[in-house]
């Protein structure tokens, strides 16, 4: 005979949002979330469904069950959320859907071969000063506007030595 699944009392539903409200209070994770609020109530119908029983006994068994799941899961979806919103790439996905390498195998060992950084480093030694500390500047994650005015230079001089560092680079790949 088939039996029919009883809803949630307005006290048990209270009590399943105050869990995820205290647990996301306690893991300092933004309430008002709609994905961490769906992932707790889905740990928790998770435990429901794998033992009805033990939340209608006297110990209280499957609520304390229920809470530590819905902990976990939480704590695990903050990890996935935060993974994404720093933008972290893993490195066992592909490059790309054209390229189904992974991204590991394209890392350079750190011992690797040193060879070309010497040479560029060199190449770099022998442009002209301003271009140099622009190549520098550059490298080092400075904006134009940063690099301009850091070294007080014009506008058109910062842009000249922009184009002659630009065109330094491109003879320096053709080698």
């Amino acid at each position: 005979m088939k039996q029919k699944k009883r809803d949630f009392s307005p006290r048990e539903r209270r009590l399943i949002d105050g869990f995820i409200w205290d647990i996301c209070r306690a893991l300092r994770l933004p309430r008002d979330s709609a994905e961490l609020y769906q992932c707790g109530w889905a740990a928790f119908l998770d435990v429901y469904r794998s033992d009805p029983a033990a939340f209608a006994d006297a110990d209280f068994s499957g609520w304390r069950r229920a809470y530590l799941v819905i902990w976990d899961a939480l704590e695990r979806e903050n990890r996935q959320l935060q993974f994404w919103l720093y933008g972290l790439a893993s490195l066992d996905q592909p490059v790309s859907s054209e390229v189904p390498v992974p991204r590991w195998e394209l890392l350079q060992a750190p011992h690797g071969d040193f060879q070309n950084g010497v040479c560029f480093h060199d190449y770099l030694d022998r442009m002209d000063t301003d271009a140099r500390l622009m190549a520098y500047a550059l490298m080092h994650g400075g904006a134009m506007e940063e690099i301009r005015a850091y070294y007080h230079w014009s506008h058109d001089h910062a842009y000249r030595t922009y184009n002659r560092l630009r065109s330094s680079m491109q003879e320096y790949l053709a080698l």
